[in-house]
């Protein structure tokens, strides 16, 4: 079974709330998927490839003759 991203939040809520020896009794998922789903989150949310321009700064206009 495939869990939406509401799912997952859920899970990481319950996560919150009951120690970590007992998430496999609790969950249907194990320990190390609920995990990571929050590598993954936290991967995408400080990704700034998006904000890299590659190559070299343009020169100020104040230096252009």
């Amino acid at each position: 079974m495939r869990y939406e991203p509401a799912d997952r939040l859920w899970f990481a809520a319950l996560s919150r709330l009951i120690p970590r020896h007992r998430w496999a009794q609790v969950f249907p998922i194990s320990p190390a998927t609920l995990l990571a789903w929050h590598r993954k989150l936290v991967a995408k949310k400080w990704d700034y490839s998006q904000y890299r321009r590659p190559g070299r700064p343009p020169t100020a206009a104040a230096v252009k003759p």
